[in-house]
């Protein structure tokens, strides 16, 4: 679906430019420059097409039946398992719990994280500008995707925001240059022109808007318009064209979860994009067809996953209600309304939970130290001298969220009784034979205590 370009590596000076009939063999290269996309219609396979018919069927029955509630629920949640997951794929590995706290630490304490956390926080960020883009009336300029890079690399990066200007190529060796590349994008004086014409397909009307979707992704990869952190601000703006296009019912959709634990797949289906023919053979569009295939298979999975998480956050909440009923929390109280906004905030101090409840800082702290009491919230640390508390169950969820699974073994989010007061934050308690409650150690999700007892 392209063509390639010879050119001339100095390694000297790390550039490079348009090869010369002089130039030593040895130093020669071939970047590959995709096609334009505007003004072509991929031709895609019966199968594939049903494929995507299904997987966008399922996207929108999903959207239908998402009301603004649930989907205010599973934000948090859906937004960080996504940029995670997205992080994950360029072997950036944060732990969701080490995120969250550290989410806490700078928007509660002003205190900025370091290492792989902080990047996935800008992850976070990336995924939620594209998902703002998309919910405005505005099409997507170049600007909004230098904008979104910005918002991964952070202002510190003097490359954030910037189409590059020199070569850049794909390899396992730091310091390989293109000579011993994998994958070599376009010269960078091609960039500005085939990225005008990726905003504008992804514009144009979406008769097909999943297929559309994988191919202007795989054009992205293609182009390689940036520097750094081009496979992260590609699934970015997957995010923003299923938001934009209606298959996705608000947020996040988990597609980088599935593509997660279907790497090699993926970048196999990106590999499998880059063709060299003339821009109207049938073989650019049969390049397209593994790309396409996937998104349609990781969309699917996608859709489960965000219904079954859906219905666990509602499942935990009546479960928090009912533990609080137990104990005589007023329905009405600040503890009772703190309970419908931990989805939302999960991770909270008094002040933080003061501001959310509209109340004075002494009821917030009752209200905290009720839940904690009931051990819907733990008393955390995030950062060297910052306490905060965080809700267990949500974490638990995030973690199951953020591991590598395969498709056909969705995360299994275990469900307790709505109607059993939860055990406190540091013991099992599980049901003994004698009828009391287990004191051990409360286990990890997935382990057993010392008595044998699996996590309630």
């Amino acid at each position: 679906m392209g063509s390639t370009h010879t050119r001339f590596w100095d390694a000297a000076s790390f550039t490079s430019r348009a090869a010369v009939r002089s130039d030593a063999l040895d130093s020669l290269f071939e970047a590959y420059a995709p096609h334009p996309l505007c003004g072509w219609e991929p031709r895609l396979r019966l199968s594939t097409s049903n494929s995507v018919l299904a997987a966008t069927e399922r996207c929108l029955d999903l959207a239908g039946r998402s009301s603004a509630a649930a989907h205010a629920d599973t934000a948090w949640l859906l937004d960080r398992a996504e940029s995670i997951a997205s992080s994950t794929i360029e072997d950036i590995h944060p732990s969701a719990r080490r995120v969250a706290r550290a989410e806490a630490q700078l928007s509660i304490f002003g205190e900025t994280p370091r290492g792989t956390e902080m990047e996935a926080l800008r992850n976070i960020s990336a995924t939620q500008h594209a998902c703002e883009l998309a919910l405005s009336d505005e099409p997507i300029t170049v600007a909004d995707v230098r904008e979104i890079h910005r918002s991964l690399m952070g202002d510190g990066d003097p490359s954030a925001g910037c189409l590059r200007d020199r070569q850049n190529w794909i390899t396992s060796r730091s310091m390989g240059g293109p000579l011993e590349a994998s994958y070599v994008g376009p010269p960078p004086e091609q960039v500005p022109h085939l990225m005008n014409d990726l905003v504008r397909h992804i514009a144009e009307a979406e008769d097909s808007p999943l297929a559309r979707a994988a191919i202007a992704h795989a054009q992205f990869e293609m182009i390689h318009p940036f520097a750094d952190g081009n496979g992260r601000v590609g699934r970015a703006l997957v995010q923003y064209m299923l938001l934009r296009s209606g298959l996705s019912p608000g947020g996040a959709l988990p597609i980088s979860s599935a593509l997660m634990s279907m790497r090699s797949r993926y970048y196999e289906a990106l590999a499998a994009a880059k063709a060299v023919c003339p821009p109207h053979d049938p073989a650019r569009s049969m390049a397209f067809e593994p790309i396409v295939g996937l998104f349609a298979e990781s969309a699917q999975h996608a859709c489960v996953l965000r219904e079954r998480l859906t219905d666990h956050v509602q499942s935990l909440i009546a479960r928090w209600q009912a533990a609080a009923l137990g104990k005589r929390v007023r329905p009405g109280s600040a503890a009772w309304r703190l309970i419908s906004l931990l989805p939302r905030q999960p991770v909270v101090t008094a002040d933080s939970a003061a501001r959310a409840l509209s109340v004075s800082e002494s009821a917030a702290h009752r209200a905290v130290s009720r839940l904690a009491d009931i051990g819907v919230l733990v008393q955390r640390s995030a950062g060297r001298r910052n306490r905060v508390f965080e809700c267990a169950d949500l974490m638990d969820a995030f973690t199951e969220l953020a591991r590598r699974q395969p498709p056909e073994s969705l995360p299994f989010l275990p469900l307790r009784d709505a109607s059993a007061a939860p055990p406190t934050s540091h013991e099992c308690g599980a049901k003994t034979a004698t009828g009391r409650r287990c004191k051990h150690p409360r286990p990890a999700p997935g382990r057993r205590c010392q008595a044998g007892h699996p996590r309630p």
